[in-house]
């Protein structure tokens, strides 16, 4: 593997020779907590992880940030439904959004990267799509599970292949990247390991393409037990061997999650200024050393360096609209939006409040609305017991709403129990497939 890499660096250097190029890093983001895997909008803004609790009696959560490009962040509140919530991904087309969440809690598996104190959490993929500039409800990945993780999602450049980061159970090490081809029907092909060529005994996270099709991830392979950057380029259906990037993309510490603005900017994830992770921005300019063209007084060619900087962009289709700020539409007639509930409760708690409270302000604005709220359940226990389950879930939220304002004779509550499930409990016995279903939808039913 040395070789090659000696080899691959020597041909970029002899490249160099005549045309250099060069990156400067900088630090975009303030916390004081765990910030990391940005994505650009064509906007400016960024979408991001904030980890919002530590490894503290095997519990954490995070949340999705997004900041606009005067640095102004705030909450993309219709996550919140999750509490840990991570590798965010926006398709080139702007069509898909894909996103981690953690499912049920496993102690007795200790050997694994994703993980909290002694307690593993498996990671799953879900999907948002935009049709018409509306969002579905969230479609989890076919191949979740809860005795392993699928994390890092990123598309291929041409939308056929998913790919991603998982620990199961035939790879190479820890965790490895896998691809899943598109099929007909929208569904997914057996996941395939990209083999020895990419994968090692170690863990290999967080894969990503450029305009190009160079494929970029990060690997615990031959460093200190931190993440560095690797690229490969492509061949054919298949990558050349990986190169680990150069400074300033790698440092002593981690340094992951790399995503692009353009062919010449982007973000990428390290702790290289004291343990925390935070976001850098990664820019270029090109170098060009041109001919000697001018001499000093004594007649003495003087060499011209001509330093331009790179403008010129690869057009990013952003996200229509973010979840978060769709309020308005989603609760047009027969649209719907919703927050989910813990097992077995309905009582309004902390997380639901800021969802609620945008719900308040629109219908304070529109006076003449009247909405439905339906209580849901997961396919767990006995129907009756569902039903009222279901029943009080509705109650609480028409009952918040009432206490804040809003009259009770503009809400209708109805429940279903487990006879409408987002996710087909048939197709999907994951925890994650029951924390979607358990949940209360509103929608508005008169103008």
């Amino acid at each position: 593997m040395k070789q090659i890499i000696l080899i691959v660096l020597m041909a970029i250097s002899t490249v160099a020779f005549t045309q250099e190029k060069k990156y400067k890093i900088t630090k975009i983001s303030t916390q004081n907590s765990d910030v990391w895997g940005a994505i650009p909008t064509v906007k400016g803004e960024i979408i991001f992880v904030e980890n919002t609790a530590g490894a503290k009696n095997d519990a954490y959560s995070s949340r999705l940030i997004i900041m606009d490009k005067n640095h102004k962040e705030s909450v993309l509140t219709s996550f919140e439904q999750y509490q840990r919530v991570g590798s965010p991904y926006i398709s080139d087309d702007g069509r898909e959004f894909y996103f981690a969440v953690s499912g049920t809690a496993h102690s007795n598996i200790v050997n694994n990267i994703f993980k909290s104190g002694t307690t593993y959490y498996p990671l799953q993929l879900m999907m948002f799509e935009n049709t018409d500039k509306e969002w579905s409800h969230p479609v989890e990945f076919q191949y979740n599970s809860d005795k392993h993780s699928t994390a890092d999602p990123c598309l291929s450049p041409d939308g056929t292949y998913l790919y991603f980061a998982s620990d199961k159970k035939g790879g190479y090490g820890g965790t490895d990247i896998y691809r899943c081809k598109r099929n007909a029907d929208s569904s997914w092909s057996e996941p395939e390991n990209l083999g020895i060529n990419i994968n090692t005994k170690e863990n290999e996270r967080f894969p990503r393409f450029d305009s190009k099709g160079n494929l970029y991830f990060s690997s615990t392979a031959n460093t200190n037990g931190s993440l560095d950057l690797f690229v490969c380029k492509p061949d054919g259906n298949s990558f050349k061997a990986p190169v680990k990037m150069d400074k300033p993309f790698n440092s002593e510490g981690d340094d992951f999650a790399i995503s692009f603005i353009d062919e010449n900017s982007g973000y990428i994830s390290s702790n290289r200024d004291g343990g925390i992770d935070h976001i850098y921005l990664f820019e270029s300019e090109i170098i060009r050393k041109a001919e000697p063209v001018k001499t000093d007084t004594v007649g003495k060619p003087v060499e011209v360096i001509d330093k331009i900087k790179v403008t010129d962009t690869v057009k990013k289709i952003e996200i229509a609209k973010t979840p978060d700020v769709m309020l308005s539409d989603l609760l047009k007639k027969g649209k719907l939006q919703y927050i989910n509930f813990d097992f077995d409760k309905w009582r309004i708690t902390d997380k639901h409040i800021p969802a609620l409270k945008d719900l308040i302000n629109f219908m304070k604005r529109y006076q003449t609305v009247t909405i439905e709220v339906a209580g849901h359940t997961d396919c767990t226990g006995k129907s009756d017991y569902n039903l009222k389950l279901s029943n009080k879930r509705a109650t609480s939220v028409r009952d918040y709403l009432v206490t804040n304002g809003i009259d009770s004779n503009r809400i209708v509550v109805k429940e279903f129990g487990s006879a409408n499930p987002l996710i087909d409990c048939e197709k999907s016995k994951t925890e994650i497939a029951n924390e979607t279903n358990r949940r209360v939808e509103y929608r508005v039913i008169k103008y």
